[in-house]
C-alpha cells in the first residue's frame, strides 16, 4: 500500500505543486520572487526577454457556462522553466453586486484529473474578487516563484510531444445562491503541433492546382486529336485522386468519436480541400441565415491609468503575453475533442456553418475554373492574331474549348462531391430549416445529376445493340508472390485447374451484341465529349465502371454525414463498405495508368480500412487510457501522412511525365539520357490503351511447349449389330436412325432433352459425332460452322476471354473425338 501511494504521488505532484502554488500564492501582487532555502526575497533574472515563450502554457479559452454573471475577458497561465516562476493573469467584469465567491480550480490531463483545488478568494488577498461588484473590473495579476523539487515530476515529453492533451476548468460558485455562476476552461499546450494550414495548406493548394493543370494541358495538347489526346490524358494523375486522398483525411473526421487532440490537429491541414476555409466576413453572413450564435465582442477594456500604474509599480507586467484567445461563440469548449464539431472548431467553423460554407467555396471555385477558361481561351485567340502562336496549335481546344469547359466544370462537381454530400447530410442531423432546405436542393441535384449523367452514358454506347448477362465463374485461389508472399489470386483461365486449393464463385458479365463491328468507346468522338470525364481514363474492357464507383462515393457520404450521433453505426457500416470498394476496385483495376491502379485500387482503400480498424479499437472501449489513445492517433497520422508522401511524389513525376507526353514524337527531350526511357513510356501507353488480357505465366508455358496432350481416351467400344449396319446409304450416324444423334433436331444444332442427360449413354453419345465422308455436303457444312465461329472485334469493347476459351474447347474437343474415331 505505501508503494502504491509513492507511485502515485510521483506521477501527480508535478501538476499538483504548480498549480497549488499558482493558487493559493495568488496573494503577492507584483514581482515577487522567493527562495525557499533562505527565506528571503530576490530579485529575479534581470537577462531574461520579455517575450520568451514558456515551457507550458494556456491557448485558446472559452465559456463553459451558458448565461454565466461573470465574464471572463482574459484567462492567462504559464510555467517559465528558466527561472522557475507561474504567471497567472484573470481579467473580467461581472453584473453581480456585492457577492462572495468560491473557486474552484482542476486541471485534467490525458483524460486523468491531476489536480483539484477550492479556494476562498478573500484569503489570497485579490480584491476584485473579494467581494465582486459590477462597478470594478475583474484584474488579478500574479508571478509565483516555485522550487525544484515541486517540478522534478514533470516528464521531459510534456514540453515536446505535438499537442499537449491537457486543460484547465476554472469554476466560480456564489455563496448566497450555492451554485455556479461562472466557468471558464483553457488548453494547456506547450506550442509544438501537427496544425499548421497556413504552411501545409498553400503547399498543398498549389499540388492541387498543379496536377490540375497538368491534367488539362495534357488533354488539350497531348495529341492531334481527341482521340490520341485521350489516351495521353488517361495516363495522367487525376486531381480527382488527389482531392479523394484529401477527402479522406479531413472526412474521417466526421465519425463521432473521441478523437485524441493529435488528430484533430493534423486534419485541419487538409480542411481546405474540402471547402471549409474560414473567412470572418463570410461567417458573420451566414450566422444570420443561419441562425447561429453571434460573436461576442463584449470584453470590458481595462483602465488605462490602472494599467500604467501597474507597468510603473511593477515592471514585470511588460512581460505579460496574450496566449490564448476567446472562444467564438457556437464553438465547443476547448479541451472537447468529439466528433466533427470539435474538428470544425480547428477552424473556427461552427457546425451550422459548415456545409453553407463549403458549398459557397464550390460555387466560388467553379466560377473561377470557367472564367478562367474563357479567358484563355481569348488569349489563345489573341496571341494567334498577333503571331505569338503559330495557326495550327492548340487546333483541338480552339475549336472544341465549349467541351473542355463543361467536361472541366464536371469534373470540379465531381471532386466536390463527395464532402458535399458528407456535408449536407451532417446538416440533415442538426434539424435547422433554412441550411436544411440548401442542404437537400444541393444533395438531390448531386444524387440526380450522377444518376442522370451515368444512365445518359450507358444509354449512348448501348444504343442499337442488345445487352446480353453472360455467366463467367471465377476461380479464387492462393499462390506465393514473389517466391514467399501469401495473396490470393481471382481467375477465370483453366490453367489452375490443377489446383487442389480453389473456390468456384459464381459471376456475371455483360456484353453488347450489335449487328455490325462497334469500335471502342476510346474510339467514338461522340461519346469522348459528352462523357469523357467519366470514363476517359478508365480501361476499354471495364469503361462501364464510373457507375459503381459513383454508387460507393454517394454510400460512404451518406455514412460519413447522416451517420452522425451513432457512433457504433456509422463506423462498422463504413469499415464494411470500404472493404468490399477495396475488393470491387482490386478486382476490377479500372484504370489504364498504373500509378492510378496503385494508388486508388490499394494505398487508399487500404489507409482508410487501416484508419477505420484503428478507430474502431477507440470506439470499442470508451475508458481506454487516453495516452493509448494518443499513440494510436499517432499511427494513424503515419498512414495517413505515408499516403499523402505517396501521392505528391506521384504528383511530381506526373508534372515530368506531362513533359514526356505533351512533346512532339520524335524530338529530342532534356536531358537526353530520358530519350530512351520516354520511348519505353510511349510504348506502354500504347500497349495499355489496347488493353489485352493479362497472359499468365503457366499460360505462356503451355503456349511455348505446344497443345498440352489430351486427357481422354477411348481405347475399346462393344457394340451390338444394329439396323444401320445393313442400311445401303451414306452412313449419317452410327447410332439408330431414331435416336437423337440422328435425329432433325441434331441437324438444327439443338441440344438433348433433358431426359437424355442422366442416361447410361449419355457421354458416349456427346463424345461420337456424326461421321460423313470427305466429299459429303454434311462434311462440308460442318467444316463451315466448325470455321466461321462468331468472335467480337479485337478492338470492340467485348471481353474476348469468353472466345478464346471457347475456341480452345472447340479444338480440344475435335481432337478428342478424331483420336476416339480412329480407335473404333
Amino acid at each position: 500500500m505505501a508503494l502504491s501511494w509513492w507511485w502515485w504521488w510521483r506521477r501527480r505532484r508535478w501538476a499538483f505543486g504548480i498549480w497549488s502554488i499558482l493558487i493559493c500564492g495568488a496573494g503577492a501582487q507584483g514581482r515577487i520572487n522567493f527562495n525557499p532555502d533562505d527565506g528571503e526575497i530576490s530579485a529575479p533574472p534581470e537577462d531574461l526577454r520579455d517575450d520568451r515563450k514558456p515551457a507550458l502554457y494556456t491557448a485558446g479559452y472559452g465559456d463553459c457556462m451558458e448565461d454565466s454573471a461573470i465574464k471572463i475577458t482574459r484567462f492567462d497561465a504559464a510555467y517559465y522553466s528558466d527561472n522557475m516562476t507561474i504567471s497567472f493573469d484573470i481579467d473580467g467584469y461581472t453584473t453581480l453586486v456585492n457577492e462572495s465567491l468560491m473557486i474552484h480550480l482542476s486541471i485534467v490531463a490525458y483524460g486523468e484529473s491531476r489536480f483539484d483545488l477550492i479556494f476562498n478568494p478573500c484569503r489570497t488577498n485579490i480584491p476584485s474578487l473579494c467581494p465582486v461588484t459590477a462597478s470594478v473590473n475583474i484584474t488579478a495579476r500574479h508571478i509565483i516563484p516555485i522550487s525544484m523539487d515541486e517540478v522534478s515530476g514533470i516528464p521531459a515529453i510534456a514540453f515536446t510531444i505535438p499537442d499537449f492533451e491537457g486543460r484547465a476548468d476554472l469554476r466560480i460558485f456564489s455563496n448566497s445562491t450555492k451554485s455556479q455562476t461562472a466557468c471558464v476552461t483553457a488548453l494547456i499546450t506547450n506550442g509544438n503541433s501537427f496544425s499548421h494550414p497556413k504552411i501545409i495548406s498553400p503547399i498543398l493548394g498549389i499540388l492541387a492546382a498543379s496536377v490540375s493543370l497538368a491534367s488539362f494541358i495534357t488533354a488539350m495538347s497531348g495529341g492531334d486529336s481527341a482521340v490520341s489526346s485521350r489516351k495521353f490524358y488517361a495516363h495522367s494523375l487525376s486531381a480527382y485522386t488527389l482531392f479523394s486522398c484529401f477527402h479522406s483525411i479531413y472526412l474521417t473526421g466526421t465519425l463521432s468519436i473521441n478523437f485524441p487532440s493529435v488528430l484533430l490537429a493534423f486534419w485541419s491541414n487538409f480542411a481546405w480541400s474540402s471547402g471549409i476555409i474560414y473567412l470572418d466576413s463570410m461567417q458573420r453572413s451566414l450566422n444570420r441565415f443561419t441562425g447561429g450564435a453571434r460573436l461576442v465582442h463584449g470584453s470590458l477594456a481595462l483602465d488605462s491609468t490602472a494599467f500604467e500604474m501597474a507597468s510603473n509599480l511593477y515592471p514585470l507586467a511588460k512581460r505579460y503575453v496574450r496566449f490564448g484567445k476567446h472562444q467564438k461563440a457556437g464553438l465547443p469548449k476547448p479541451g472537447s475533442f468529439t466528433g466533427f464539431s470539435a474538428t470544425l472548431a480547428m477552424s473556427q467553423v461552427t457546425v451550422s456553418n459548415a456545409f453553407i460554407t463549403s458549398f459557397l467555396w464550390s460555387l466560388i471555385l467553379l466560377v473561377a475554373v470557367a472564367i478562367s477558361i474563357i479567358g484563355l481561351k481569348l488569349a489563345i485567340n489573341a496571341s494567334v492574331r498577333a503571331g505569338i502562336i503559330k495557326e495550327n496549335r492548340l487546333l483541338i481546344f480552339r475549336v472544341s474549348w465549349w467541351d473542355y469547359l463543361e467536361s472541366t466544370l464536371c469534373r470540379v462537381f465531381l471532386i466536390a462531391v463527395f464532402p458535399l454530400i458528407s456535408l449536407a447530410t451532417f446538416q440533415f442531423t442538426l434539424h435547422e430549416a433554412g441550411p436544411s432546405a440548401v442542404a437537400a436542393f444541393v444533395f438531390i441535384l448531386s444524387i440526380v445529376g450522377l444518376s442522370t449523367a451515368a444512365f445518359a452514358a450507358y444509354r449512348t454506347r448501348w444504343r442499337g445493340g442488345r445487352v446480353r448477362v453472360n455467366r463467367m465463374n471465377r476461380v479464387i485461389y492462393p499462390r506465393l508472390r514473389v517466391g514467399f508472399i501469401p495473396w490470393i489470386f481471382v481467375s477465370r483461365r483453366s490453367s489452375i485447374d490443377g489446383t487442389k486449393k480453389k473456390i468456384i464463385m459464381p459471376w456475371w458479365e455483360l456484353s453488347i451484341e450489335t449487328d455490325g463491328e462497334r469500335s471502342s468507346i476510346h474510339e467514338d468522338l461522340r461519346f469522348i465529349r459528352q462523357f469523357g470525364w467519366l470514363a476517359s481514363r478508365l480501361r476499354r474492357r471495364v469503361w462501364w465502371a464510373f457507375g459503381p464507383l459513383l454508387f460507393f462515393e454517394i454510400l460512404r457520404g451518406i455514412f460519413h454525414g447522416g451517420g452522425s450521433g451513432n457512433s457504433k453505426a456509422q463506423v462498422y457500416g463504413l469499415l464494411i463498405i470500404e472493404t468490399i470498394y477495396f475488393i470491387v476496385l482490386a478486382y476490377m483495376m479500372p484504370f489504364e495508368s498504373t500509378r492510378l491502379n496503385v494508388f486508388t485500387a490499394y494505398m487508399l482503400p487500404i489507409m482508410r480500412i487501416s484508419t477505420l480498424a484503428i478507430l474502431c479499437v477507440v470506439l470499442a472501449t470508451p475508458g481506454l487510457n487516453r495516452i493509448i489513445v494518443t499513440v494510436l492517433g499517432i499511427v494513424v497520422i503515419v498512414i495517413q501522412g505515408a499516403t499523402v508522401v505517396v501521392v505528391i511524389a506521384f504528383a511530381l513525376i506526373n508534372l515530368y511525365a506531362t513533359y514526356l507526353k505533351i512533346a512532339p514524337r520524335g524530338t529530342q527531350i532534356r536531358p537526353q539520357s530520358m530519350n530512351p526511357t520516354r520511348e519505353k513510356y510511349l510504348a506502354h501507353i500504347e500497349k495499355r490503351t489496347l488493353d489485352l488480357p493479362t497472359v499468365h505465366s503457366a499460360q505462356r508455358r503451355s503456349s511455348a511447349t505446344g497443345p498440352a496432350p489430351s486427357s481422354f481416351s477411348v481405347n475399346t467400344i462393344r457394340r451390338c449389330p444394329k439396323i444401320d449396319d445393313e442400311y445401303g446409304g451414306p452412313a449419317r450416324s452410327v447410332f439408330s436412325r431414331n435416336s437423337y444423334m440422328g435425329s432433325a433436331a441434331w441437324e438444327r444444332g439443338e441440344d438433348e432433352p433433358v431426359s437424355r442427360v442422366g442416361s447410361p449413354n449419355y457421354s458416349l453419345a456427346r463424345l461420337q459425332r456424326p461421321v460423313w465422308r470427305s466429299d459429303s455436303p454434311g462434311f462440308a457444312n460442318a467444316s463451315e460452322a466448325t470455321s466461321t465461329s462468331p468472335c467480337p472485334h479485337a478492338n470492340s469493347d467485348m471481353d474476348p476471354h469468353s472466345c478464346r476459351d471457347s475456341e480452345e474447347q472447340l479444338k480440344d474437343a475435335s481432337s478428342t473425338v478424331t483420336a476416339a474415331l480412329k480407335e473404333v
